[in-house]
């Protein structure tokens, strides 16, 4: 996503750029220094039942309408790419990093790790590529 987005012209900044664990509260805090335009939280869901599919995007209730707006295209973009993928739309959810962020801030959800299928869809390199492709699309 990082590529995609700075080969538009778009500045970014990642809170890592490795697997390692960071603290909620750090990143919101890292966000907030910088004060972005938007703020996206990358994630794979999961689910006691392994049947469980599908991508989304979430706001925070109180969130602003340029937030709506950003998740919306972003689901919009998501749909368009991955037409046969089930698609939960925008939802409100009081997620840490969508409450504490004081910009623009989408947390997505790409598909369910614990779906057996869903989660060999997102170990091939070029649906992650294509993933990326389809957020930088809604971002931009």
């Amino acid at each position: 996503l990082r590529y995609e987005l700075e080969k538009a012209g778009v500045e970014v900044h990642l809170t890592r750029d490795r697997d390692m664990a960071m603290r909620l509260s750090d990143r919101t805090r890292f966000a907030n220094r910088i004060v972005p335009d938007l703020f996206v939280s990358i994630h794979c869901d999961a689910f006691h039942k392994t049947t469980a599919h599908g991508m989304g995007v979430h706001i925070y209730p109180a969130c602003s309408r340029n937030t709506r707006e950003f998740a919306a295209r972003i689901r919009r973009s998501l749909e368009a790419s991955f037409p046969t993928h089930k698609q939960r739309g925008v939802k409100e959810s009081n997620f840490y990093v969508l409450r504490k962020t004081f910009c623009p801030a989408v947390l997505i959800e790409c598909e369910f790790v614990s779906n057996p299928e869903t989660r060999r869809f997102l170990k091939e390199p070029e649906n992650q590529l294509a993933l990326a492709k389809a957020i930088a699309r809604g971002i931009i």
